[in-house]
């Protein structure tokens, strides 16, 4: 995962917003990783919410991600 961080979050930033923008892509991945201990701390064989949680994690960056802009070749840098 931290490849695709690292490779790909500073191509889709203009120049002068690059290193904001990996910098906050970099505190999502920090605060999701510490995120997945506290799901597994309150999984329960029992109910499906550990689930449903993760489930809703991954919707809302698939979410995230489509309001990136999907392709910078061929625009300026500045």
């Amino acid at each position: 995962m931290y490849g695709v961080l690292y490779a790909m979050t500073p191509e889709m930033f203009p120049t002068k917003d690059r290193g904001t923008g990996t910098g906050l892509a970099a505190t999502a991945n920090r605060i999701f990783g510490v995120m997945s201990p506290i799901v597994a701390l309150y999984a329960d064989l029992t109910t499906p919410v550990p689930i449903y949680v993760s489930g809703g994690l991954f919707i809302g960056a698939g979410f995230l991600a489509l309001i990136l802009p999907f392709e910078t070749r061929g625009k300026a840098s500045l």
